[in-house]
């Protein structure tokens, strides 16, 4: 019997994006969500697929839906407020999870809380699917197979251009709301061969992009989690985010500060109690006009245990939310080709293998250089 596909949170921004993805693959996805007048215009405009309703926190009725090996794409966010009810309700069933966010404590949440639990029941949880952080363990993997054993160190830069200019990316609602609520937790990156905690943003790393300099701030993403069972001897994963050009420093000193504040007691619960209930950003995120004028350049290094780079990998192409919604879709087609076997919280790497996660990523539109 072939899988199911069930896309939760399908009315909203990158849930349209992804539906519209999948159906382009040929796949019929169920549509589900909260507002069954939105699911319903949806689903006549891509053909007249089927619809499910239910609400972001009740997970019998999102588990109702699905039976062991079935998918569940999850693009609600923020993840942090919403995201537990697709994982539970995935973990639950022994369905294989795959899900859009770029936040790193939900990420962390579901290699270190929920992985253990899926392992347990079958499961199958890949979380941040999309362009957080789907290249970056591309272009990692290629430059680790290619240094072998000398490989100890990877930095990574996520760099995006609107219209041939970093720092004026064009963001969703439910990006801004992530950014927001990641402003007060800490993360945790690979360092010395271990995971530690740190204040995201803390660090400063310039990457050349396209001939000059560019600043990003560090972050934490699925690297972190699954790269160094891949490559045993991999001691240090540095990744970056570089959308915010000469902003970056302020931000670098806010971050500063944060991991100050966060030391009082009291302080982080306050503060994302704050964060959570400010006012959605309005707008539904860049047009197709304003999707065709912004780029992705994501930057890979690798170095020896010296210090010395070894090599250096670029992944050049379309905005990050035309690259989530085929990459999801291209991984939706793949589970349900039975090409995903592993169970528990994994990383693109290993559920897909190298070589098909470099073609993926070209199917969703990123070229791989490798230069000279």
């Amino acid at each position: 019997m072939t899988a199911k596909i069930v896309l939760f949170g399908a009315t909203g921004y990158t849930g349209h994006l992804v539906a519209e993805a999948l159906v382009k693959r040929g796949l019929r996805p169920v549509l589900c969500g909260r507002n069954k007048e939105k699911l319903d215009r949806l689903a006549a405009e891509l053909g007249g697929l089927q619809i499910a309703v239910a609400d972001i926190r009740d997970e019998t009725a999102l588990a109702a839906q699905l039976s062991r090996g079935d998918i569940l794409i999850s693009t609600v966010g923020p993840f942090a407020k919403y995201g537990r009810t697709a994982v539970l309700a995935a973990v639950r069933k022994g369905a294989l999870y795959i899900d859009s966010t770029g936040e790193p404590a939900f990420i962390e949440a579901v290699f270190e809380n929920f992985g253990p639990q899926s392992l347990a029941n079958g499961a199958t949880l890949m979380p941040a699917c999309g362009y957080d952080y789907v290249p970056g363990n591309c272009a990692a993997g290629l430059l680790l197979e290619a240094a072998g054993a000398k490989g100890a160190r990877v930095d990574i830069g996520y760099y995006s251009k609107f219209n041939g200019r970093i720092g004026s990316l064009q963001t969703s609602q439910g990006t801004q709301s992530s950014l927001r609520l990641a402003m007060v937790v800490p993360i945790k990156v690979w360092r010395s061969g271990k995971l530690v905690q740190e204040t995201g943003g803390i660090r400063v790393r310039r990457f050349e992009v396209d001939g000059m300099d560019h600043p990003g701030l560090t972050i934490s993403g699925t690297e972190h989690f699954s790269l160094p069972r891949i490559y045993p001897d991999l001691e240090d994963i540095n990744t970056y985010l570089g959308w915010f050009a000469k902003r970056t420093y302020f931000m670098q000193r806010a971050a500063q500060m944060q991991s100050w504040l966060l030391k009082i007691p009291g302080y982080r619960a306050v503060a994302t109690l704050v964060l959570s209930v400010l006012p959605e950003s309005k707008g539904r995120g860049p047009n197709a006009e304003q999707r065709e004028m912004n780029t992705s350049h994501i930057i890979g290094e690798a170095f020896g245990a010296g210090g010395e780079m070894l090599s250096r990998v670029e992944l050049v192409g379309v905005d990050g939310y035309t690259f989530t919604a085929r990459f999801i879709a291209w991984a939706a087609e793949m589970a349900v080709s039975g090409k995903i076997s592993k169970t528990g919280a994994i990383g693109p790497v290993e559920a897909f293998g190298l070589d098909a996660l470099r073609g993926g990523c070209e199917q969703s539109g990123l070229t791989v250089a490798i230069p000279k």
